[in-house]
């Protein structure tokens, strides 16, 4: 699959049809709901009312579980088109929900400004050394806790991923990482990790790492 993740998802029409074309069935409905279950597990060491960077963003489908769990959201994505859809999404929650365009990829160091950060369903589009790069500036924007989300590479696994191509399913992760390369990226981007969940591990290779900064 020849395609630029950060240029992909700048598409209006992309980023209308991301949620339905990936959580309208009846597996996607399910895994959504877990999804939200897990992300909101994962930032309960965080009072009620901190604020937490989701990066990227995206069509606001995780922020808005944390918004409901009783959280403040700040949204960055690369993509204005996705961000226009995370407004309308949130628009009800007011000064609860701020977001702004950005590569984090990019972003020069500096203060953080949120309690905690969420980098999820992108850094398995990337190679690892590029997902250090992009966990590094997500990471700065965190006070402390930092989930991440990650598809994990094992026997099984790539297996799965050759079943799934051979019916023409939606391609898998480019980049699935081994616990070594998450050991390493978490090490690069100054950060340990405390706990992991793992989502339908016999269906999914998704993994959700808590992590707190060194």
């Amino acid at each position: 699959m020849n395609w630029n993740p950060d240029e992909h998802y700048k598409s209006r029409a992309v980023a209308a049809d991301y949620d339905a074309s990936r959580f309208s069935s009846l597996s996607g409905r399910v895994f959504n709901r877990l999804e939200k279950r897990t992300v909101t597990k994962c930032f309960s060491r965080l009072p009620k009312g901190s604020t937490i960077a989701d990066a990227p963003c995206g069509t606001g489908r995780l922020a808005g579980a944390l918004l409901e769990a009783g959280y403040k959201v700040h949204g960055l994505d690369i993509s204005e088109a996705m961000l226009d859809v995370a407004r309308q999404r949130l628009g009800s929650y007011g000064k609860n929900f701020t977001c702004e365009v950005a590569d984090l990829k990019k972003r020069p160091s500096s203060e953080p400004i949120c309690n905690g950060a969420l980098c999820a369903r992108v850094l398995m589009h990337f190679s690892l050394d590029q997902q250090i790069e992009l966990l590094t500036g997500v990471a700065q924007l965190s006070r402390s806790v930092v989930v991440i989300n990650q598809s994990l590479d094992s026997g099984y696994q790539r297996f799965r991923r050759r079943l799934k191509r051979w019916l023409g399913n939606q391609p898998p992760a480019r980049f699935p990482v081994s616990d070594k390369d998450i050991r390493i990226l978490l090490e690069k981007s100054s950060l340990r990790e405390v706990k992991r969940y793992r989502l339908l591990p016999l269906v999914s290779e998704a993994v959700y790492i808590v992590a707190e900064k060194i």
